[in-house]
């Protein structure tokens, strides 16, 4: 890929497979041999030299810049490709079907991406990306067996040339770069800690990093780009405590010289939802805490350096210079996408990227591709990229979309600039419905209100509302009668500055009560819209008072009742707590429902005599 090379991307739906251009062209490529049948797989190699696809009998290599066909292996029944770091071999697996032959069983086999020779095979009854792990100069592949991690040499696959022996391993990871690492991890079982070992590939003697934890059942690397450094995320399948369905979850920093590891102190309780390293600093971000989750950043001593502020978010990640940070929250959450400048520390924008299961950034640092896609999501699957700007500037809706890869690039292609760069002339946006970008704001936040009362809130702060003033009810005398059903010493169940909307609804409500009261305290209702402010007769309309000793008690008790309720109510307003209108209606009648309180006690008082 040239410097004048645009950035690239390609896609599988059901019955499609396409090859596009990135932005700023976005157009789609021609491919010399378009499959006509359903693709299974697609993968671009590490490196950007070829894509891959697998159709029900095939896979075609073809190169990724002209798009012709490079070679065609023949193996049916292929579901997932991977290339080697160099793109040199090429991984193939198939579902596993059991077989007496060992050969037929190699449901995982390596081919030379050039000529399509087979390599070798293994069996493999689950395959994923870490299923066969590559060094970075492809001079090794390693595989996880019971109790050893073996290392094979590409071009010898039938026998390993180094194997790891540590009791009781579960999981192991590669790292990046020129002096490669293994790391291998060790469940805890019973008082026994679980642990973390670090080896030099090909030199087991002894570990050059070590690190011992309880609380790990299973755990996820995360090598720094230049394999340096690791990040270790351990999780429990049960959380002892009972506050999570999700088990527990700590995160280790281990230095791959082996001179510093340490617990990553987090400020706040709660799982950890994502970590992305930064591919240009030694520094890290780290998504944790229970929802609305915080964002940290952190240096290379996992030091905090910086705070994002809590937020419903569960995905972070860096773009490939560095620069732009993507903090989003996809899954159960709503789909918005903060951008920050690691630069200035300050918000770029706001996407929303709803429904999105896939995310990732261009090589080229300025785009963010978000995908809805199948199976999670069996509608509205579409492909949408963003420049950082917050400007939408691709949206292809697809008709189940299975997968969506950028085609790998050095970002050495794409020079940094000193400023961020503003939307490309001549693009624009691709859907105006879907442009959805909300710039940074500057107004401070205020406390949540529910929609019912905000239009009296933005009254009483002198702002414009949808509704004007002479639209808002009029204030209801506690304990008048009106149309409807009134309760001695209660206030009115109309709150200040309701609008006829809010008293239609309340209408409904009230409704609802009295078909499910009992007949003897059930009394005609009117909907709240059409009630009208008390007369003077009616207010001056003589209370109903119960008539036996028994109603008297029952009516003391309910009361009693309420004050509890209301007492409760202040204290909440007095710790702070912003309450609804008819809460604090509700805490202004006190006096009135003691007042009640004490005529039925004197009542009561003339039963005894």
């Amino acid at each position: 890929m040239t410097a004048r090379e645009p950035t690239q991307f390609a896609y599988r739906a059901l019955r499609e497979m396409g090859v596009c251009s990135g932005p700023p062209e976005s157009t789609a490529l021609k491919l010399a041999d378009k499959p006509a049948t359903e693709v299974k797989a697609l993968k671009y190699s590490s490196n950007g030299s070829y894509l891959a696809w697998a159709v029900a009998d095939v896979v075609h290599i073809v190169d990724a810049h002209t798009l012709r066909s490079v070679v065609t292996i023949d193996r049916p029944g292929v579901v997932d490709v991977r290339f080697s770091p160099k793109g040199t071999y090429l991984v193939t697996w198939e579902r596993y079907t059991k077989q007496d032959d060992p050969e037929a069983a190699q449901n995982l086999r390596v081919w030379d991406t050039a000529t399509g020779v087979f390599q070798g095979g293994f069996v493999r009854k689950s395959f994923s990306a870490q299923a066969l792990q590559w060094t970075e100069d492809e001079k090794h592949c390693a595989m996880l067996y019971a109790g050893e991690v073996r290392f094979y040499v590409p071009t010898a696959l039938d026998r390993a040339a180094h194997v790891l022996k540590v009791d009781g391993i579960s999981s192991f990871s590669v790292s990046p770069g020129l002096a490669p690492a293994v790391a291998v991890f060790v469940p805890e079982r019973g008082s026994r800690p679980g642990l973390v070992r670090m080896y030099p590939v090909g030199s087991f003697a002894r570990a050059v990093a070590n690190k011992t934890f309880f609380k790990a059942d299973k755990v996820e690397f995360y090598w720094h780009a230049l394999g340096t450094s690791l990040l270790v995320l351990t999780q429990t399948d049960v959380d002892n405590t009972g506050r999570s369905y999700y088990g527990e979850s700590s995160l280790y920093f281990m230095a791959a010289a082996g001179n510093f590891d340490c617990r990553v102190v987090l400020d706040r309780e709660g799982p950890i939802h994502d970590v992305a390293w930064s591919p240009s600093e030694k520094e890290f971000a780290v998504v944790y805490g229970y929802m609305p989750a915080k964002t940290a950043l952190f240096n290379h001593r996992a030091e905090p350096v910086f705070d994002f502020g809590t937020a419903p978010r569960n995905f972070v990640r860096f773009n490939p210079h560095g620069r732009v940070l993507a903090i989003a929250g996809f899954g159960n959450l709503s789909g918005q996408v903060d951008l920050w400048d690691r630069r200035t520390l300050k918000k770029l924008c706001t996407l929303d990227a709803h429904g999105a299961s896939l995310c990732e950034w261009a090589p080229d640092g300025r785009y963010l591709l978000a995908a809805t896609l199948s199976p999670r999501l069996r509608v509205d699957n579409a492909i949408r990229i963003w420049h950082y700007s917050g400007a939408l500037v691709y949206h292809k809706p697809c008709n189940e979309l299975y997968h969506v890869d950028w085609r790998p690039a050095s970002v050495s292609l794409f020079p940094q600039r000193a400023a961020l760069s503003p939307v490309p002339t001549g693009i624009t946006i691709a859907d105006p419905v879907a442009a959805s970008a909300t710039p940074a704001s500057t107004k401070p936040a205020t406390a949540y209100r529910p929609p019912h009362a905000r239009t009296r809130a933005a009254a009483d702060s002198g702002s414009s509302s949808p509704r004007s003033l002479s639209d808002m009810a009029e204030r209801r005398v506690f304990g008048a009668v009106s149309a409807g059903r009134a309760v001695p010493g209660a206030p009115s169940r109309v709150p200040v500055g309701a609008t006829n909307e809010m008293l239609a609804r309340t209408g409904e409500k009230k409704r609802v009560r009295a078909r499910k009261a009992p007949k003897d305290e059930a009394a005609a209702v009117v909907p709240a819209a059409s009630i009208s402010p008390p007369s003077p007769a009616l207010s001056a309309a003589p209370k109903s008072a119960p008539d036996t000793e028994v109603e008297v008690l029952k009516r003391i008790r309910m009361l009693k009742k309420k004050i509890g309720q209301i007492d409760q109510l202040a204290a909440r307003r007095d710790a702070g707590e912003t309450l609804e209108l008819n809460q604090l209606a509700k805490i202004e009648s006190r006096s009135q429902v003691d007042d009640e309180i004490a005529e039925l006690a004197a009542r009561l008082s003339t039963f005894a005599t």
